[in-house]
């Protein structure tokens, strides 16, 4: 006869998986923020952006935001140089992160951690942003790591950033479930063999078609429906 002390420790084992958030369109409703003060910036360097750039761009890093705005506008600048541009310019702008948090993100990090599950957030802003939302919105406590995009060669659609958190984390890709709003972050999780999310945005549309599961707000989450997109029921 098996212990039941042995039998409570294998189904925890068997049980066990993280969640992994990205920041922009899923904790805070930041993408029509950020669009608005793009098209500031865009006029200022006096460029047309097409939808097919912008498309590629969103979930991404600065970089890879800036290469591919920089090869389709020929721009002389260095990538580097539009960076900080862009980056002063966006200082300038005092975003209140506290005012646009989804309703659903404390109630489902409260959940999630009480119920022991992992939680790691992986996001393509810089470390600055990360941290001024983790601040205004006091989220401390929540997450076991948190990971920048700027800290990475490759942007989403790579997986690196994700793969990199799920070690972190000390879960196996495979049970691990990224919760995004963009194609490029979807991808990368795919590639990454992670379960995907994805959570639609009212005002700005993304492909979401590779999601696992698709939503309409954090609200829809439980632990229960996280449990049956892991085992992919």
């Amino acid at each position: 006869m098996i212990a039941p002390f042995y039998v409570k420790e294998v189904r925890q084992t068997m049980d066990t998986f993280a969640v992994i958030f990205d920041m922009d369109g899923v904790i805070v409703d930041s993408e029509p923020i950020f669009k608005k003060m793009n098209e500031e910036l865009f006029q200022k360097l006096n460029i047309r952006v097409s939808e097919e750039i912008r498309s590629q761009f969103i979930g991404g890093s600065a970089h890879r935001k800036w290469r591919l705005i920089k090869e389709h506008c020929d721009l002389t600048e260095s990538i580097e140089v539009l960076i900080k541009y862009q980056s002063d310019f966006f200082r300038t702008k005092n975003v209140r992160f506290e005012e646009i948090l989804f309703p659903g993100v404390r109630p489902l990090l409260e959940s999630l951690k009480r119920e022991g599950i992992p939680i790691g957030l992986a996001s393509s802003s810089d470390r600055e942003r990360i941290n001024q939302v983790i601040d205004q919105c006091n989220l401390h406590g929540f997450f076991k790591t948190v990971v920048s995009g700027e800290e990475f060669k490759e942007s989403k659609p790579n997986p690196e950033i994700f793969l990199h958190t799920s070690a972190k984390l000390g879960v196996e890709p495979k049970r691990c479930i990224v919760i995004e709003d963009s194609f490029n972050g979807l991808t990368a999780a795919d590639r990454a063999g992670m379960k995907k999310i994805g959570i639609k945005h009212k005002q700005i549309p993304m492909d979401l078609s590779i999601a696992d599961f698709t939503i309409s707000s954090l609200e829809e989450i439980d632990v229960v429906l996280l449990e049956k997109v892991i085992e992919g029921i």
